[in-house]
């Protein structure tokens, strides 16, 4: 049995009081698994070894014991029952007197619970010498298990393990503080940190920060941002970094070194107006901005944020910030395209250093943390930058927060509050513009078909005309003319007014007969006139005038007799071909005799004078037969119309 001196015990107890403030400091976790060992002897089970008295003292109810029989290697293990921890340290009491048992021992934290164990080996009890048998021994590793493993056999036995308190200390993964309270920054590799003080184990995350650099305790890019990051730890998106930033008055340092992502590069001016503006160049959300100024600014004095959607329009824009003090971070809330600082001025001059600007926001068409992902195709405008909801919303012919559902058939427009046209050929029109699909019924105009055809006309896509209606007035259905007593001049009548008189005839219900001299037929239906002139001598509306420079031919004279009298027995015959287009409504009164043709003159002057005896005499007969034809009921019925 060994003695133990005075010092001895002494020396004993401080170690075990400075063991003990230092568990106290720190965060056992033991309570947060459970232990196992291969084999118990008597009442020392592994669990034993987890809870208190923390003490060397030893009975089979306070600590562990495994078998003594086996000659295979011994061990004892804790598991975690939240997966990995970061360890810190690991504090074991083991069995008092009997060091030579805890002679050569190692120490695990490993991630699987394989015997012999593989995994990262904290400690190996050296040679020569025994053991200190209460130890604190620093590990600094993250895993799931903690293993006591011993090989060395005792004098008498196989390997054996009397623990009687083990304190393993330290924070589960992403954690840190005295009481694994705080999760480690997301910036850390793994999100891996210190326990004692949150520094990154393996380092900071350096994906967007400039030059790869960053503080490990923090997280913090030091450099700066890779292109559109903005923030402490470049992880949001930035609207800056493609916009227009000029900064006024001009100076050799350009607004452009405020949003390159360097903290280094600075834009600097001087003067009695200053002002800093940047140009999203188009109309975004903005939830903050960040500002990192330099070291030459005027400070006292107010600062201000205008938001506008003019570049010369700020000073009546929104403030979206104004105090004495200009925070590096600014939250807003706005949709906006130009965004304005203003310096506080200092007597007749500010001076202004601006060393990074970040714009928090995304583009109309995205959301999401750093903007990658796309808003709803039918949005009125940017989504909502957390869901991507259409807070604007939808374009017309869809509904729901992410105008995700059509509208309905029958429904069109905005919100799906207007309803499609009576008038479509097909009850559904398009959600959008309320387009009738298939056209319209007859009458309607398209696209919406909620219009009637235009004036004058009718039918199916407005396509036909009701020319021959009086004041091309129609139904503009089926065309039924509005005034069914008479037609235009140039129309047969009926009550449509649609079938135009036929050669040779014209006017008022088709009664009147072309002038036989026209030079070419037919004459114009409506007035008569000989649209295409007269034969040679003849002049006039109607070409029933002698011409004043007439040449003296007697074969000319024969032959304008001739064609006069052609045109006499043409007259009759239309005249007949009239009276059966009207239906027999007029009876032929007289019946008109040939004339014979007279003898020939002797001489060129006398046949000259005789011909115009008889073309007076002629023009006379036509217009006598015109009068006679004439009726004075198309002015009776245009009275009457308008007077109904």
């Amino acid at each position: 049995m060994n003695t133990w001196s005075t010092a001895d015990m002494i020396l004993l107890l401080l170690s075990h009081t400075v063991v003990l403030l230092r568990v106290s400091a720190q965060h056992n976790l033991t309570p947060f698994g459970t232990a196992t060992q291969i084999s118990t002897y008597s009442r020392g089970i592994p669990q034993n070894a987890i809870k208190p008295p923390v003490s060397n003292a030893f009975s089979f109810d306070i600590c562990t014991h495994t078998g003594i029989v086996s000659r295979a290697p011994a061990w004892w293990m804790f598991q975690f029952s939240f997966g990995i921890a970061y360890i810190t340290d690991i504090t074991i009491y083991y069995r008092e007197q009997y060091a030579s048992r805890m002679d050569g021992f190692k120490l695990y934290v490993t991630n699987t619970s394989t015997i012999p164990p593989e995994g990262y080996l904290c400690y190996e009890d050296p040679d020569p010498g025994l053991p200190n048998i209460t130890q604190t021994i620093p590990c600094n590793q993250l895993g799931r298990y903690v293993i006591y493993y011993d090989t060395k056999e005792d004098s008498t036995y196989g390997p054996i393990i009397e623990l009687c308190y083990v304190a393993i200390n330290g924070c589960r993964k992403g954690f840190w503080g005295s009481n694994c309270e705080k999760m480690c920054s997301e910036y850390c590799i793994e999100r891996n940190c210190y326990p004692g003080n949150g520094s990154c184990i393996y380092g900071c995350n350096t994906d967007n920060c400039l030059n790869d650099s960053c503080n490990k305790f923090t997280g913090i890019c030091t450099d700066g941002c890779m292109e559109r990051r903005t923030g402490d730890f470049c992880d949001k998106y930035n609207l800056a970094y493609d916009s227009s930033v000029l900064i006024n008055p001009n100076s050799r340092y350009p607004g452009s070194l405020a949003n390159d992502g360097s903290k280094i590069s600075c834009s600097k001016t001087k003067g009695p107006t200053v002002t800093f503006q940047v140009d999203l160049k188009e109309e975004s959300i903005v939830t903050g901005v960040y500002i990192l100024f330099g070291e030459h600014n005027t400070k006292v004095g107010s600062h201000t944020l205008y938001a506008s959607n003019t570049s010369n329009s700020w000073k009546t824009g929104t403030i979206l910030f104004e105090d004495q003090f200009l925070p590096t971070r600014i939250n807003v809330s706005a949709v906006f395209r130009y965004l304005t600082y203003v310096p506080p001025s200092q007597g007749t001059s500010a001076e202004l250093e601006v060393c990074e600007i970040g714009i928090l926001g995304c583009p109309p068409s995205h959301y999401g943390t750093v903007c990658n992902k796309l808003c709803p195709g039918n949005c009125n405008g940017p989504c909502d930058l957390e869901t991507g909801n259409c807070i604007f919303g939808c374009l017309n012919g869809w509904i729901g927060n992410k105008c995700e559902q059509a509208c309905q058939d029958g429904k069109y427009g905005k919100n799906c509050l207007k309803t499609c046209s009576a008038n479509c050929v097909n009850p559904q029109c398009n959600k959008m513009t309320g387009e009738c699909i298939g056209g319209c019924n007859d009458g309607w105009q398209e696209p919406e078909c909620t219009q009637k055809c235009p004036f004058g006309q009718f039918g199916k896509n407005c396509s036909e005309f009701c020319h021959g209606c009086i004041s091309q007035m129609c139904d503009h259905v089926n065309g039924l003319c509005d005034n069914s007593t008479a037609c235009k001049p140039g129309y047969v009548y009926d009550e449509y007014c649609n079938t135009t008189c036929i050669d040779g005839l014209y006017g008022s219900h088709c009664r009147q007969i072309c002038s036989p001299f026209c030079l070419h037929v037919p004459c114009d239906r409506t007035t008569g006139e000989c649209i295409g002139g007269c034969m040679s001598g003849l002049q006039g509306f109607n070409c029933m005038q002698v011409s004043v420079n007439t040449s003296e031919c007697d074969d000319e004279v024969l032959t304008r007799t001739g064609i006069f009298s052609g045109g006499i027995l043409i007259r009759i015959f239309m005249t007949v071909v009239v009276c059966y287009v009207i239906r027999k409504k007029r009876q032929l009164q007289n019946k008109q005799s040939k004339e014979k043709a007279s003898t020939k003159t002797q001489s060129c002057s006398h046949d000259q004078q005789h011909y115009d005896d008889v073309r007076m005499e002629n023009v006379s007969t036509y217009q006598d037969l015109r009068k006679d034809t004439e009726s004075s009921e198309y002015d009776q019925i245009n009275t009457a119309y308008i007077n109904h």
